[in-house]
């Protein structure tokens, strides 16, 4: 009986330890990512171009300036990813009217993405990557000019 007894008395208290351990580690993650979305969103509502839903949270950069009436805003983030993915992405993403330049120089995969909304604003992305690796490194930026 005292066998029975031991497990039955401690277990609810220690149940109960175990999952106030696992609320906290949750809420933890929680507060701990909440940063990272929020500013993910917040990069993505500045520079006005869609962040790729593989970037990793934790590469992202953002920048920001103004000068000679001009405003810039820039992000930069890495992507598990690649190239061509990314590439097809944003020009689904842009449609049509964006001009594409390409460069593949053997070992480095350049593709430079430019759209003009308006002449007062223009809208740049970057992507790179090195041939046959699932990486690609990406820079949108957003320049507008200001009367």
């Amino acid at each position: 009986m005292t066998r029975t007894f031991v497990p039955i008395f401690f277990g609810q208290p220690v149940a109960r330890i175990v999952m106030i351990g696992r609320m906290a580690g949750l809420l933890a993650f929680a507060l701990s990512v909440l940063p990272i979305l929020a500013s993910h969103a917040a990069a993505q509502d500045d520079v006005g171009l869609p962040i790729h839903p593989q970037a990793i949270a934790s590469t992202i950069v953002r920048q920001s300036g103004e000068g000679e009436g001009t405003r810039w805003i820039r992000v930069s983030f890495t992507i598990n990813a690649p190239y061509k993915q990314v590439v097809g992405f944003y020009r689904e993403q842009l449609g049509r009217d964006a001009q594409v330049s390409q460069v593949d120089s053997g070992r480095l995969l350049n593709t430079l993405i430019l759209l003009s909304r308006d002449p007062a604003d223009q809208f740049n992305i970057n992507i790179t990557s090195q041939r046959g690796k699932k990486v690609t490194q990406v820079e949108l930026s957003r320049n507008v000019v200001r009367p």
